[in-house]
C-alpha cells in the first residue's frame, strides 16, 4: 500500500504549489527543511538596518532637498498630510523635536504626501512649523518608502541607515526609544 503525503507551500507573490512524497511499505518520507531565501527586489520596503532610499524633492519654499544632502547627521523623517488627524496630533511633538535639533546635532524633515502646496502652506502656518517641509506631490518618495497612509516616521543614523520606523502616530515614549536607536540624544 502506498500513501501519498502532500504539503502546500505558499510563496508570497508567486502562488502555491504542492509537494508530494510517497510512503512505501510504512517507511516515512525523507524530510528536509530547505531554507528558501529570495534576494530583496529593488522595490523592497525599507527595513530597519537597511540603507535609507535616496530621494530629491523641493521644499515648501522651492529649494531642493535630498537625503544625500542630509547625510552626516542623524535624521528624523516624518511623512504627514494636512488632512490627517493623527498627523495633526503628533505635529507639535515633531515641531518641538525640530526646534531642539539645531543644538543637538540632528535634522528633522517633514515630507507632505497626498496633499497640495496650498494646503501644506496653510498647515505650516497653523502649526507655526519651523522645520523644513518637502513636498512629495507625485508620491514618488511615499511609494519608495511603502507608505500606505500617513503618519509614518523613519529614524536614520548619520551613515544613512534606518534604525527605527514608526508607522502611525508618535508617542513621547516611543519617540524616545526611536531617537536612541538612531543615535540621537535629547
Amino acid at each position: 500500500m502506498k500513501t501519498i503525503e502532500f504539503t502546500i507551500v505558499m510563496l508570497p507573490g508567486r502562488g502555491a504549489f504542492l509537494l508530494g512524497c510517497v510512503l512505501a511499505f510504512g517507511s516515512p518520507c525523507a524530510t528536509s527543511q530547505a531554507q528558501h531565501s529570495h534576494p530583496p527586489t529593488q522595490n523592497a520596503a525599507p527595513q530597519i538596518g537597511a540603507a535609507a532610499i535616496p530621494f530629491e524633492l523641493k521644499t515648501l519654499d522651492g529649494k531642493p532637498i535630498s537625503l544625500t544632502g542630509l547625510r552626516g547627521k542623524p535624521l528624523v523623517m516624518n511623512f504627514f498630510a494636512s488632512w490627517c488627524d493623527p498627523c495633526r496630533e503628533e505635529m507639535p511633538l515633531i515641531n518641538e523635536l525640530a526646534a531642539q535639533s539645531w543644538n543637538k546635532g540632528y535634522s528633522v524633515l517633514a515630507i507632505a504626501v497626498e496633499d497640495s502646496r496650498a494646503a501644506v502652506t496653510e498647515y505650516a502656518k497653523e502649526f507655526k512649523l519651523t522645520l523644513p517641509i518637502a513636498l512629495d506631490l507625485n508620491s514618488t518618495v511615499k511609494r519608495a518608502y511603502r507608505i500606505f497612509g500617513p503618519p509614518a516616521t523613519f529614524f536614520i543614523d548619520r551613515q544613512g541607515i534606518i534604525r527605527d520606523i514608526i508607522i502611525g502616530p508618535l508617542t513621547p515614549e516611543r519617540l524616545s526609544t526611536a531617537l536612541m536607536n538612531a543615535g540621537i540624544r535629547r
